[in-house]
């Protein structure tokens, strides 16, 4: 049985289908108990706040995922309460029954914690579940960008290729890490049987150590079959979106909207250099199989027949 978090995301409805697939039992906690996932052998309703949901969730589980975050959110303390006092609620919840191997769903953000309230969140998240958990097994999965098909926040750059466009922010000559959506499910799977006591973590990508936006939009053109005409976004344009973005985040709760995906912090990671994995820390014997062109390709086909 496979306790999992998160279940209703983008990546979570992946990580239960390939799960189930793979003949685990998956049990998922979900705040909308009624929403069905491929996969999914039993939902718990709840949510990370409430304890006896979390019970319920991991007891008689033979390991443990928690994928459940926030990538956008109205201030700094909803970011680390949803992502720091969550994954910290789930690891208490699995000490209490023993401790079966566990992953938690991090992100390559954790590495730098100063650049933004997403960051820190994550890196908060990480240091108390090696705290909870300290001789008990656990790893700890840093995937970087994750797109494919019905991703909200990579969405609008297949809108823009399907209308022959290339969206270029920021600077053209930095490296980003990328990875298709059942990759990155597979390497969470992958990563509970390298859960230890010595608390690895690991840093994964589609092999390619990342893409400048230039390499990003030739592998749109090979996908769309066609020419894209390149939009560049300087920074100082991007830097007052997201301050914009930032008086909407902080409106958001208020109003009952869903927060800005580009904000302050968000442009803080934008200017922060590369985000590429660091071989040392990859995933053993495990590697992608979908290239930046393939899965391109294959989001772009997912659009067009879903209409």
């Amino acid at each position: 049985m496979l306790a999992l978090t998160g279940a209703t995301g983008f990546l979570g409805g992946r990580i239960a289908a390939l799960a189930g697939g793979a003949g685990w039992r998956v049990r998922t906690l979900q705040r909308r108990p009624d929403v069905a996932l491929d996969g999914v052998w039993e939902v718990v309703p709840g949510d990370l706040a409430d304890g006896r949901a979390l019970a319920r969730l991991v007891d008689g589980a033979d390991a443990v995922v928690h994928n459940a975050g926030l990538v956008r959110a109205p201030s700094p303390g909803a970011f680390m309460a949803a992502n720091a006092l969550g994954a910290n609620a789930v690891a208490r919840a699995v000490l209490a029954v023993g401790g079966p191997p566990f992953v938690l769903v991090s992100s390559l953000a954790a590495s730098r914690p100063s650049v933004s309230p997403y960051a820190a969140s994550k890196a908060v998240a990480e240091a108390g579940l090696r705290r909870i958990l300290a001789n008990h097994p656990f790893a700890i999965l840093r995937p970087p960008a994750i797109y494919g098909p019905a991703d909200a926040a990579t969405k609008p750059m297949f809108q823009a290729m399907a209308k022959g466009f290339a969206p270029m922010p920021g600077p053209v000559d930095v490296r980003l890490a990328m990875i298709y959506v059942d990759d990155a499910a597979a390497a969470v799977l992958a990563a509970l049987g390298t859960a230890s006591p010595f608390h690895p973590v690991y840093e994964v990508d589609d092999g390619a150590c990342g893409y400048t936006w230039r390499e990003i939009r030739s592998a749109g053109e090979a996908a769309a079959g066609r020419r894209l005409r390149p939009i560049r976004l300087p920074m100082p344009l991007i830097r007052t979106i997201g301050e914009l973005g930032g008086i909407g985040a902080w409106m958001s709760d208020t109003l009952g909207f869903q927060p800005p995906f580009l904000t302050p912090g968000k442009v803080a990671e934008m200017r922060a250099g590369d985000w590429i994995a660091d071989p040392a820390r990859s995933l053993p014997q495990w590697q992608a199989e979908v290239s930046l062109e393939a899965g391109f390709r294959r989001t772009l086909a997912w659009y067009r027949e879903a209409g």
